[in-house]
């Protein structure tokens, strides 16, 4: 995260500055705090002091220094309890769905499994669609657009651990294919898990930045005419970004550039 300059100065804006500035560092002083957040230092002593009153910050070991204190440790933790990741990514899946016109589903990842699971769909009018409900039991992440396009962003360490225990004879192209993915931002996939499928998804983050999924789109391949891939991509990049977005991910300069394959 960037130093921060407010225009506005606003006590709310001020507060959330402060606490902003903590997400950076776990300590800060007066001084080297009120250059990061653009305040005054008599400005920023002030506030740094009502949030200790309130128990959002607490004194630091050394002197004149200050740490996240336990009222904001009891916040942060009740309202992530609450996020509600399906509820949250509901509209966006909609709204994908509807300018796409395919099934438009979302997946959620566990570190533990390191497997994937289908959470939510919203499902396109086609007499023939995507068969998500296949994608409800836990699945491997090295197949499918559904599972590269979270394995591809993992850090790269859980990423080689996952790749090394797949078939040995499928590691080299495997990595070769996350590699394009992450370059490009997103996953498209061919047959790989259903014969006759396409598959197009990208990461979906949390406020940590850390990828806890991703939202695909899937259609048969005999509607797959003209510049639909590239379609679909914009569309599933963007709600993913969203996604991410209103669960708190803003490192906006981690965004890649969207680069499209060239039409079959």
């Amino acid at each position: 995260m960037r130093p921060m300059t407010i225009s506005a100065r606003t006590p709310m804006e001020r507060w959330t500055a402060v606490l902003e500035a903590f997400l950076t560092r776990d300590e800060w002083g007066v001084r080297d705090l009120a250059v990061f957040v653009a305040l005054s230092p008599s400005a920023t002593h002030r506030i740094l002091h009502e949030m200790v009153r309130n128990g959002l910050l607490t004194s630091a070991a050394e002197a004149g220094r200050f740490v996240i204190g336990p009222e904001a440790v009891r916040l942060s933790v009740l309202l992530a309890e609450r996020v509600d990741v399906r509820r949250i990514a509901r509209p966006f899946l909609e709204g994908a769905a509807r300018l796409i016109g395919e099934t438009v589903i979302l997946a959620l990842y566990s570190p533990t499994r390191q497997r994937f699971w289908a959470v939510d769909a919203v499902e396109s009018e086609h007499t023939i669609s995507y068969i998500w409900e296949s994608l409800r039991s836990w699945s491997d992440l090295h197949r499918g657009a559904s599972g590269k396009g979270i394995l591809a962003f993992l850090p790269a360490d859980e990423r080689e651990a996952i790749i090394t225990s797949v078939d040995p004879s499928e590691q080299e192209d495997l990595r070769a294919a996350l590699d394009v993915a992450r370059s490009q931002g997103y996953v498209i996939s061919h047959g790989e898990r259903f014969d006759g499928a396409i598959g197009v998804a990208a990461p979906v983050r949390d406020a940590t930045g850390r990828v806890i999924g991703d939202i695909l789109s899937g259609w048969p391949d005999n509607r797959n005419a003209g510049d639909k891939e590239q379609v679909v991509v914009a569309h599933i990049v963007e709600a993913s970004a969203s996604l991410s977005r209103a669960l708190g991910y803003r490192h906006e300069t981690e965004t890649l550039a969207i680069e499209f394959p060239d039409p079959a």
